[in-house]
């Protein structure tokens, strides 16, 4: 049965079954695993919701009137007897709103169903793109802005390594630390995938070719060094660990057997459970920290800012500025213009 859409343009195309199942393809083999994985959550908490609340079954284009209504039942709060509904039955983890984060994110899993399914994406609207501006000025203006991670700079960092053991989990644990911070602040997508094959020994250390990133969707792929320490660190892992192919960072059993591939979740647990081990709050530092760390002290110490550029991988200057700034302003001489 042939799904019609009409365009903006006022013309009529048809999409046959054939080619929506071909735009599927083409989409989830373009997003990544873990990417697909979540929008597969967010897309099965939607139809619960729309469900529970609304007595709707999934069905694409998903009405204006659907998409406000979820969004404001989330920020400003579900009628009792649905959410308690969504509680019991699973779909919902506990009772209360979604932070603004959230929303947005399960609206970007919906606008892809809508994208894979060859209709008019409602998500893309106007009043859907106001509400969601106006919500985000509203919390800004009460200080519920997005929380960021505490930056790991070298002083944390090096609290961190020191909890590490001469065991194999501490060997790894370090590696992970150090490739993740001194190669530029890998992204944990980025070290989950990291290969061995990847690894080019050079004076001095290595060579790591990033095949594909965050911010390289076409995999061009680029070089990042891994030197000194953090080269040391590294090739004590894979000796230990008798690493020679394959992913580098592998998850440990109980009984320190060397597992499979560690996976980007668990490379957040690792840097938690350090940080924790250190004497630092683990809610307020997570995978990220490590890249907001690398950056921060690259301004802190005065570096030039094209070659931390270069080395992160950042394409917007915005975002890396917030960090290479603030550590630039630590040895400002503006900031001590009152006296010391």
């Amino acid at each position: 049965m042939s799904e019609i859409i009409t365009t903006t343009a006022g013309n009529v195309d048809i999409f046959d079954a054939e080619t929506q199942d071909r735009v599927r393809a083409i989409l989830e083999a373009g997003t990544a695993d873990n990417t697909r994985r979540a929008y597969q959550g967010d897309l099965r908490y939607f139809w619960g919701w729309a469900r529970v609340a609304l007595g709707l079954t999934e069905a694409y284009p998903v009405p204006l009137a659907v998409l406000v209504r979820f969004v404001t039942d989330h920020l400003e709060g579900l009628p009792e007897h649905v959410d308690a509904a969504l509680v019991a039955e699973g779909t919902k983890a506990r009772l209360g709103t979604h932070s603004l984060a959230t929303v947005a994110r399960r609206l970007a899993a919906l606008s892809v169903a809508h994208e894979s399914q060859c209709v008019d994406n409602t998500v893309h609207m106007p009043q859907i793109r106001a509400l969601l501006t106006a919500a985000r000025r509203a919390r800004a203006r009460q200080g519920q802005g997005p929380r960021k991670k505490q930056a790991a700079t070298l002083d944390i960092l090096e609290a961190m390594l020191a909890t590490c053991g001469d065991d194999i989990r501490g060997v790894r644990d370090q590696a992970l630390l150090l490739f993740a911070f001194a190669s530029g602040g890998r992204r944990r997508s980025e070290v989950a995938s990291a290969m061995v094959e990847n690894l080019t020994v050079v004076p001095g250390g290595y060579l790591y070719r990033i095949p594909w990133s965050k911010t390289d969707q076409e995999g061009i792929g680029r070089e990042v060094p891994v030197l000194g320490r953090a080269a040391r660190s590294l090739e004590a892992w894979l000796q230990a660990a008798c690493i020679d192919v394959g992913p580098i960072f592998r998850a440990i059993s109980a009984a320190g057997d060397i597992e499979g591939r560690l996976s980007a979740k668990g490379i957040n647990r690792v840097v938690k459970r350090l940080a924790a081990k250190a004497g630092f709050d683990p809610v307020s530092f997570g995978a990220h920290s490590l890249r907001s760390g690398f950056v921060t002290e690259a301004g802190r110490r005065g570096m030039p800012r094209n070659e931390a550029m270069a080395m992160t991988g950042h394409r917007s200057g915005a975002i890396f500025d917030t960090y290479f700034q603030s550590g630039e302003l630590i040895n400002s001489q503006v900031a001590m213009i009152a006296g010391k």
